[in-house]
């Protein structure tokens, strides 16, 4: 759909004119060479992992989403260069992008999409309305509320432009639109244009007045997704001025294969494109480049075409050198240090996620990409030699992060591996044995524990707890739910805490979560729901009359950091709880049926949320034996190894040297016999 709507401006121009007006691009993002959000300059204040490149069959594009309440995102560019390029002459610069709501929030009627004119007010007052915090924006796009239309993920919704809801547009989901924008900085207008892909006349063109105060240099973009669920797409951003110049190229690494380097470079309509590289010249016109993109590589025998072969070329290492020409005007060049070394994958990382008695233990295994060029997917494989002389190994590579499971005293091997990298190791000896040191079973206190430690027997729950039917377990005849829904509450109000100890060894950290922080005392109502645990009221005082509290931290007093902490919780009234097959209500409540939500060193504070979560059960492990000993870069450096295991899709190991036609994984990638 993108790539129509630029076919089709290319007609309308070529139909008008038959001269390209030459622009200077200032600022240019469409995403296709991205590899990584950081990249592109994007960032959100506080759901960043709702941010990616996304991709379909006309190309890649930053997609945003998350599902809580209202939640923004932005990018600057340098603000600096359009000042630097404006004059007496020249008094406007062009902003272009496209946006594309593939998904409203079907909660909330606040998305909004704005071109920023201060920097402060994306950061210091994200999630919230752009051009209300600011007062004003150069263009925006804000959802009405008061059309007459609800909030829904699909269909059509209005937005108001540049504040005016009187003026509004419908906008429908899963369609592109362009937005492109003259702002002339002297007459304090922008001339905007919406458009389609398909449509012969725009959504809206008009021009707008830009209020007194406002900023007339344009510092970046700014979304504002509402709850919930939204799925905002942005492409194709450019900011320019007409002025005849040659453009600087941009050079992207695109390719990692053993010592191959493939770089995509771009340039402008009209461009030619000059490189150098170890003392040989190439000179690339318009017409040899797709729509401005060329390839070139380091490796003489480069085969664009192969995608699934381990490269073992003699490719050169040196400096390339890229520039563009415009009739006699000459661009600043590019230099790129090229090398042609085999790049080493970072180790993988180990943290222990769950652990029982004995040398059992879970362990959660990671690898960052982020500082490996081109941020590829990262696979792994394990091997686990148990003290006994099993062994237990993956089927196939797999992704990070995933979990391993180990039951002896044993060596654990991890290594990490992806197509065209060199793959490392990662040695983990599982070598200490915990024993139970003590717990703190919320879940499974006695009525005189319960009110011994200060409780005080109430009424039944009649909250969510017991109304959402969230705590269950299977019938063993017939599969039957047999639900928990006659819940007892103790409750010990705010004031009858005076000092920092909860129940036994438990310790108040506060609101800070600093394990070492000075302990304080409980400021709202603590409830123990048998069967359940314990959970919190979310307002101050006995009558709950007070501020809200979030998260509320605490601490075994008696741990140490030589021990591991479980924490068996659930959260959202029980949504999170686990349903055993049991033969009666009294077998379900003898069984812990919350699952381990946190694993942390014995000194480390742990958290309840308000209200809606609770704590079943606190385990404290010590060490029989020494520390587990993790060694992350204990092997040498290794290439894509073609002598690896071969798998089929299946999990398989099979034959490398008689492989039948089909699709197979050998060193993380897949690869096809044909």
């Amino acid at each position: 759909m993108k790539k129509l709507y630029f076919f089709l401006t290319l007609l309308v121009a070529l139909c008008c004119s038959t001269n390209v007006s030459a622009k200077k691009i200032i600022y240019s993002q469409n995403f296709e060479t991205a590899k990584t959000v950081a990249e592109t300059g994007w960032t959100s204040p506080s759901v960043a992992s709702g941010l990616s490149i996304g991709s379909d069959d006309f190309g890649k594009f930053l997609k945003f989403t998350h599902s809580a309440n209202d939640r923004s995102a932005h990018m600057f560019w340098d603000a600096d260069k359009i000042k630097n390029e404006l004059s007496s002459d020249l008094t406007a610069y062009t902003v272009s992008f496209q946006f594309c709501f593939n998904a409203f929030g079907n909660n909330h009627m606040t998305s909004e999409i704005a071109v920023m004119s201060d920097k402060t007010t994306a950061t210091k007052k994200a999630n919230s309305n752009y051009r209300v915090s600011n007062g004003g924006a150069l263009f925006d796009l804000t959802q009405l509320g008061n059309t007459g239309k609800t909030a829904a993920a699909t269909g059509d919704q209005d937005f108001a432009i540049n504040g005016d809801s009187a003026n509004y547009k419908t906008l429908t989901a899963g369609v592109y639109y362009n937005v492109t924008l003259t702002i002339d900085t002297l007459a304090r207008t922008v001339e905007y244009t919406i458009q389609t892909p398909t449509a012969d006349d725009p959504v809206a063109s008009d021009t707008y007045t830009v209020p007194e105060g406002v900023d007339m240099t344009a510092t970046g973009l700014y979304i504002l997704a509402g709850r919930y669920a939204p799925v905002i797409y942005m492409d194709n951003i450019e900011v320019s001025v007409d002025k005849t110049e040659a453009n600087t190229p941009t050079v992207t690494l695109t390719g990692i294969n053993n010592a191959q380097r493939v770089y995509t470079i771009g340039i402008q309509e009209d461009e030619t494109l000059h490189l150098s590289f170890n003392g040989k010249e190439t000179t690339v016109n318009y017409s040899d480049t797709n729509e401005g993109s060329y390839t070139w590589s380091n490796n003489p025998n480069y085969d664009p075409n192969n995608t699934d072969q381990l490269v073992t070329d003699a490719c050169e290492a040196g400096t390339l050198k890229a520039w563009t020409t415009l009739d006699n005007l000459k661009s600043d060049e590019v230099t790129v240090d090229v090398t042609n070394n085999i790049i080493t994958l970072p180790t993988a990382a180990v943290d222990i996620t769950n652990v029982t008695t004995g040398y059992a233990k879970t362990y959660h295994a990671t690898c960052d990409n982020s500082n490996t060029p081109l941020a590829p997917t990262i696979y792994g494989t394990y091997k686990f030699t148990g003290k006994d002389g099993s062994v237990k190994e993956s089927s196939e590579p797999t992704a990070f992060p995933f979990d391993i499971a180990v039951d002896q005293a044993g060596s654990l091997e991890i290594t990490s591996q992806a197509f065209g990298y060199g793959s490392a190791q990662t040695t983990v000896e599982n070598n200490v044995q915990y024993a139970v040191k003590e717990t703190v079973d919320f879940a499974h206190l006695t009525e005189a524990q319960i009110t011994a430690a200060g409780f005080e027997k109430g009424d039944n729950v009649t909250d969510k707890f017991a109304t959402y039917g969230r705590f269950f377990g299977y019938n063993a005849t017939d599969s039957a739910k047999i639900v928990y829904n006659e819940i007892p509450n103790f409750t010990k109000k705010a004031s009858a805490f005076t000092d920092s100890l909860l129940i036994d060894h438990m310790i108040m950290c506060g609101s800070d979560g600093t394990a070492t922080g000075s302990a304080a005392i409980l400021p709202v109502n603590a409830h123990i729901y048998p069967g359940i645990g314990l959970l919190l009221d979310g307002k101050k005082g006995d009558d709950q009359s007070g501020s809200w509290i979030s998260n509320w931290f605490f601490k075994i007093a008696d741990a140490t950091a030589d021990d591991i902490i479980t924490v068996e919780s659930v959260s959202n009234y029980g949504s999170t709880s686990l349903h055993p097959v049991v033969a009666s209500l009294d077998e379900y409540l003898a069984a812990d049926n919350a699952p381990v939500t946190a694993v942390l060193k014995g000194d480390k504070a742990f958290s309840l949320y308000r209200v809606s979560d609770a704590i079943a059960k606190v385990t404290v492990y010590s060490a029989v034996t020494g520390p587990t000993a993790i060694k992350q870069a204990v092997s040498e450096v290794v290439k894509n190894n073609p002598n690896a295991p071969v798998y089929n899709l299946n999990g398989q190991r099979v034959n490398k040297n008689n492989l039948p036609k089909g699709v197979y994984i050998q060193n993380g990638k897949k690869f096809i016999v044909k």
